[in-house]
């Protein structure tokens, strides 16, 4: 990640988002459809980490 030098930089998107999702495991990021993605993350961010 780049160091941002602005307030706009630091909460962005991007620079908050990155490392959490590179942290998910293969299960959750490849389903075949967004509303299998969402089910799994749900169960996934809520404590179900046995995916």
């Amino acid at each position: 990640m780049r160091q941002c030098v602005k307030d706009i930089g630091k909460y962005s998107f991007p620079h908050r988002m990155v490392d959490k999702l590179n942290a998910l495991i293969n299960e959750v990021v490849t389903p075949h459809n967004v509303h299998n993605f969402k089910e799994i993350l749900d169960k996934w961010i809520h404590g179900d980490r046995t995916l």
